[in-house]
């Protein structure tokens, strides 16, 4: 039975409740964003809880559409894991269309007079005769050979594709089926297999904007998921405190736009320290840098002092 990851226990999950009010600050730049603190929710989210949390977003959406946990997944990484948005898109223009943006075939094409065993079919990839046991038939209809598709598959995952692996036909814009990706890669090449596995699984925070991974160095390995809203500031359970919009130290009432420029100052500030520090010397008198661009040793400075 899918585990609820909404009820998991303390180990894999924590809660924090915090208010704070923000006293009149105000900002030119309307489009930059303030922290706020209207006492968000926030979950953490293990490695152990990844796999359930995912699991209850699918059953939710297998449930309303009644659809296979591949169109579910295809569905949720199309629509960055937002159930609600799907849900909305879905009453709104209908199962159809939804399906057609996310490339899930929605009538699937099912043989009812398959080739016997004995018999060749030509694959229109390679042009090869290969046995009727040798091919596969997706969801859409298309049907080429397994080596095709195995190397389809193998090229797709290492350019990092692995979550969208759409089939090989001309203007066919239809996901594959995981589940034969996952077979026929596994065959030749495992640790591809594994990678395609963990891809998935990483979607749901990759593609999720309210799901970001810790930012600590060296990585706990937790992820953070806001129920509410994505400008807060939250804290891991390893105990690294950070703005979850923008991922660097928490800087409230600081809008995160505001904390990049201060940043960027301080950067550029410390640089010209440095240069300062190597090429100039301070004048004996009035202590200004002094740079010697030239000549001999003896220099003078802008208030007369000659060193």
């Amino acid at each position: 039975m899918m585990e609820d990851y909404m009820s998991g226990s303390e180990e894999d999950y924590c809660f924090f409740d915090r208010e704070e009010s923000l006293d009149g600050l105000e900002n030119d730049d309307s489009d930059s964003k303030f922290v706020q603190y209207k006492a968000p929710s926030c979950k953490v989210i293990t490695k152990e809880s990844l796999l359930a949390a995912q699991k209850e977003d699918l059953r939710r959406v297998m449930e309303l559409l009644s659809v296979r946990e591949q169109h579910a997944r295809t569905l949720l990484i199309h629509y960055r894991w937002d159930v609600e948005k799907l849900i909305a898109v879905y009453v709104e223009k209908g199962k159809a269309s939804i399906f057609a943006g996310a490339g899930v075939t929605s009538d699937i094409i099912v043989d009812l007079d398959p080739p016997e065993p004995s018999t060749t079919v030509m694959c229109n990839i390679c042009m090869d005769d290969v046995s009727a046991t040798e091919v596969t038939n997706m969801d859409c209809g298309h049907c080429f050979c397994n080596s095709c598709w195995t190397e389809h598959f193998i090229v797709k995952i290492n350019e990092g594709q692995s979550k969208r692996i759409r089939c090989m036909a001309h203007k066919c814009n239809d996901i594959c089926d995981e589940a034969i990706v996952r077979k026929l890669v596994s065959e030749k090449r495992p640790d591809l297999a594994e990678k395609f596995d963990r891809f998935l699984l990483e979607s749901y925070i990759e593609d999720n904007k309210m799901v970001k991974w810790c930012p600590s160095v060296p990585h706990c390995g937790n992820a953070i998921r806001v129920e509410n809203d994505e400008f807060c500031e939250v804290e891991c359970l390893c105990g690294l405190q950070f703005c979850f919009s923008c991922l660097s130290e928490t800087h409230s009432p600081c809008s995160c736009v505001m904390w990049e420029l201060w940043t960027k100052k301080c950067r550029d500030e410390s640089e010209t320290v440095n240069w300062m520090t190597v090429h100039t010397k301070p004048c004996p008198k009035c202590h200004k840098p002094v740079e010697k661009n030239g000549g001999c040793n003896l220099v003078s400075c802008i208030c007369g002092q000659a060193f």
